[in-house]
């Protein structure tokens, strides 16, 4: 890359969800399993943020690359426990495989990151960037790789016009000051 990048600083942002039964069996249109009790009163919140961005402009308009780091997601709950929401979601029929494998490793302490990628024009496969497991993204024909990694409590990105192996040695070579 040459020149100088251009710096972006993200707030933290905060997520309401609230479960309702008759939106869901609308939405599948089938009558669900028994919510568990007091799922219908709990409030969750999902917290990420604050991050910050380093990136360096491409000559098509899209970033040639991007650096980039955010406070790893957080979910909390009034009611009842997060664990018990996501295990009744996940017994949920017509969930998509890749939907449910990510919320089943989705940790309300932040230590993992769930991606939904889009099989028809995405691919994607996992490989560490130092001890820390981590997911490559694709776009199809190669246009656009990108790795993301939690580590530390944070969500660490690289990503742009570049190809997995330029984008996984930028992520290898990547420290970052506490």
């Amino acid at each position: 890359m040459t020149g100088q990048p251009r710096f972006l600083v993200g707030d933290r942002v905060l997520g309401v969800f609230e479960f309702d039964r008759a939106k869901a069996e609308k939405a599948l249109g089938r009558p669900i399993p028994q919510p568990p009790a007091g799922l219908e009163t709990t409030e969750f919140r999902l917290t990420a943020g604050p991050g910050l961005a380093a990136v360096w402009p491409g000559n098509s308009g899209a970033p040639a690359l991007m650096i980039g780091r955010v406070v790893a997601p957080k979910a909390f709950s009034n009611g009842i426990p997060f664990e018990t929401a996501r295990d009744y979601l996940l017994s949920l029929p017509g969930l998509p495989e890749s939907v449910s494998s990510q919320l089943k490793a989705f940790a309300k302490e932040g230590g993992t990151l769930p991606l939904i990628v889009n099989q028809a024009s995405e691919t994607s496969f996992t490989t560490k960037v130092g001890k820390a497991p981590a997911t490559v993204l694709t776009t199809e024909g190669g246009a656009v790789s990108a790795v993301l990694w939690v580590q530390d409590g944070f969500v660490n990105a690289v990503g742009g016009s570049l190809s997995t192996d330029e984008v996984l040695r930028v992520a290898r070579e990547t420290r970052w000051a506490q």
